[in-house]
Formats: C-alpha cells, structure tokens, sequence
C-alpha cells in the first residue's frame, strides 16, 4: 500500500539515491519515492527542490500545498505524456450525457449506501438511506443525494450540526466545535481529492472534465464527482475523534493527522476488501473505460 505523508514542520525536502530526504530540526529521515502517493506541505517554512518535483512527476506523486491558514490550496499532479492520455482525453470529452448521468447514478447510490453503513455503525439506523439509494435515477434527477445529506449529517453529528465550506469557516464564530469539526471536514476531503485526482491522471483521464461538477473556476471537477463515496472515510474519522475527546479552540497538527488516516482505509471493491489506493487506481479505470464505451457498468468502491 502507498503511504501519504504530511510535512508539519519548516524543513527542507530534496531527492537522494531515488529517496525523499527530509531535513529539519530533528534530524534526517528518508522515504522510498516508490512507497509513497501523496505528500501534504502543511508549512510556510518548507524548502522543496525542483529535482524532487521532478522525480515525484516520474513516480507519480500527488503533492499538495496548504496556505498560511494551514488550508489546502494547490495541487501539483504528475502528467502522463504518452498516447493513452490523448486517446483517452479525446473519448471522455467525446463521452455521451446518457452515459455520463448513468455514470452519476452508480456513484449517488453508492454514496448514499455508504452513508446508510456508516449510520448503523455508529447508531443504529440508517435513517431510511438504504431505501433512499433505490430512488436515484438517471443524472441524479430527483436529487436524492441533498435529501440523503440532510438526514445523514443530521444523525452522525447532531440535527444542530451544519455544512460550512471555505470561507465560511473561518467567518463562523457561534461554535468553535462547529467550526473545527468542518474544518476536519474539509481538510480530510481535499487530501483524498488529491489522492483521487492522482488516480484520475494516472489513468489517462483529464481532472477537469466532470460528468457533474462543472464549474468553469474547477480544475478538479471530475475528481469531486468520483470522491462523493468516499467522503465517508473522513466522515467516520471525524466522528470517532470527536467522541473520544472535546476538541481543540483550531485545526491542530494531531487533528490533520487524524483525518489523513482516511488515505490508510481499506474499501470494498468487486467483493473484496481493497487498500485505498489500488482502488482508487481501479476506480478511475473503470470510469475510463465507461466513458470510452468499452464497459456499461461501473464499479464504485464502497465505504
């Protein structure tokens, strides 16, 4: 399995003898750039050489870069320059709405299902999501995934809880636990953003061009339609380290590697229990050869 890794402290990260080096106050430490998926730069302080951006684009490593707030902010993804991804990027833009609301259809009601699991793990009761998942239809057209929402947060969290987004966090002052359970939040779904989007380039397909999400400003819109199951990974780590404990008055080191055990779940796919990474590699396969027409039905991992 892949290791995804994140760089809290100011220091310096090269290349050496195919290793990430990374250099700080407390010594040395080495990673095999063969082991590794993704690496988060979670500090202003943090010196990367270009050789190493070069070697993680040839091992195929996400890199993600947080802002002063500690938020991340960029990606750099590596770009498979060979004659899968013009052949493939010609057949997604090419890829019909018929096939491409079917393809919304399969993840919504995985999501959904995933949702309704995790609800009996920590309550329960599913809150009616295992019927809701059988009334999606083509597209998502009877919007079925907001309405599972709705209930979903509702009885993880509590019926007070509510979804708060960007700026919107750092503007919330009625609770700090709120506040810093949606940064959990958004900080766990952006790092297996990043893990999905390297997945998405690695099978020759292009990040930008969603089957949904098609914001004009959304570098990785096809990355957010492919990671709707798999927020619940983040969800369930969220959820047990609130209940352990009260929470900081901030998005603390400890809470970010909290959220970044999501990257280390294993995930359910064609029966079997896969790590998170080869079925993310899978996944973007499968939407591939969907979206080329070389397959009808698409397997989604599940939570």
């Amino acid at each position: 399995m892949k290791r995804s890794i994140a760089i809290l402290n100011p220091g310096r990260l090269k290349i050496e003898k195919r290793q990430l080096l990374i250099q700080n106050e407390q010594g040395e430490h080495r990673v095999p750039l063969e082991d590794l998926a993704v690496i988060v730069l979670d500090h202003q302080a943090i010196d990367v050489t270009g050789p190493l951006l070069g070697e993680c684009g040839d091992y195929g490593i996400a890199i993600v870069v947080c802002n002063p707030k500690h938020l991340p902010s960029s990606y750099l993804l590596p770009y498979p320059g060979n004659e899968l991804h013009s052949q493939t990027l010609r057949g997604q833009i090419a890829a019909s709405k018929p096939v491409q609301k079917r393809l919304w259809q399969e993840i919504i009601q995985e999501k959904i299902r995933s949702q309704g699991r995790l609800l009996v793990e920590k309550t329960g009761d599913d809150s009616g999501l295992g019927m809701l998942a059988h009334q999606v239809r083509s597209g998502d057209s009877t919007y079925c995934e907001g309405r599972a929402a709705d209930r979903y947060f509702s009885a993880l969290f509590s019926p007070a809880f509510v979804r708060l987004r960007g700026k919107e966090v750092e503007e919330f002052t009625e609770s700090v636990g709120l506040r810093v359970t949606n940064s959990m939040l958004n900080y766990g779904y952006i790092v297996v953003r990043a893990a999905l989007a390297r997945a998405i380039v690695g099978a020759g397909l292009h990040p930008a061009l969603g089957i949904h999400h098609r914001h004009r400003n959304n570098a990785y819109s096809l990355a957010d339609d492919l990671m709707e199951p798999l927020r619940v990974l983040v969800d369930r780590e969220v959820y047990d380290r609130i209940s352990e404990s009260e929470l900081p008055s901030d998005l603390t080191p400890d809470l970010k590697r909290r959220v970044m055990r999501a990257l280390t779940a294993e995930v359910k796919w064609d029966g079997r229990l896969f790590p998170l990474d080869a079925a993310l590699e899978n996944y973007a396969a499968g939407v591939r050869r969907c979206l080329l027409g070389e397959s009808k039905a698409l397997e989604v991992p599940g939570v």
